[in-house]
């Protein structure tokens, strides 16, 4: 929504003849149309996708693929932001802990369930994977 609001700024900035006038105003309002573009289009595909190859978290800015065989743990702790969220998370092999922020929420009952599918997943991933073994 707020991307697509700054898409529809830096448009209608750019379809009336003051900005154009403005070869500064020009570039920000074509940064702001971009931007708010790039953002209304992230919003569409954000989430976590879960398959048999691993985990793929997708945010604002670039997706991150997390392989089964890289993930030593799953755990839970806080969300993103500044609000008591609670979010599962993976800790990778490497030490390196990625919070799955997509996937807060405020009711435990829904983390719980998050929890569970990926943990049991990731279980019955290093049950069949020799790699993992």
């Amino acid at each position: 929504m707020v991307g697509s609001v700054f898409a529809l700024l830096g448009a209608g900035a750019l379809i009336s003849g003051k900005v154009a006038a403005d070869p500064a105003g020009v570039v920000i309002y074509t940064v702001i149309l971009a931007g708010g573009a790039w953002m209304a289009f992230r919003s569409c595909v954000m989430g976590v996708r879960i398959d048999a190859t691993g985990l793929t978290e997708r945010g604002l800015g670039r997706s991150k693929v997390v392989p089964w065989c890289e993930i030593s743990a799953v755990t839970t702790g806080d969300g993103p932001g500044l609000a008591p969220a609670e979010a599962p998370g993976l800790i990778l092999k490497t030490g390196e802990r990625i919070g799955l922020g997509a996937l807060a929420s405020y009711s435990s009952r829904a983390v719980d369930a998050d929890f569970a599918l990926i943990k049991s997943l990731h279980t019955s991933h290093v049950a069949d994977c020799p790699d993992c073994a």
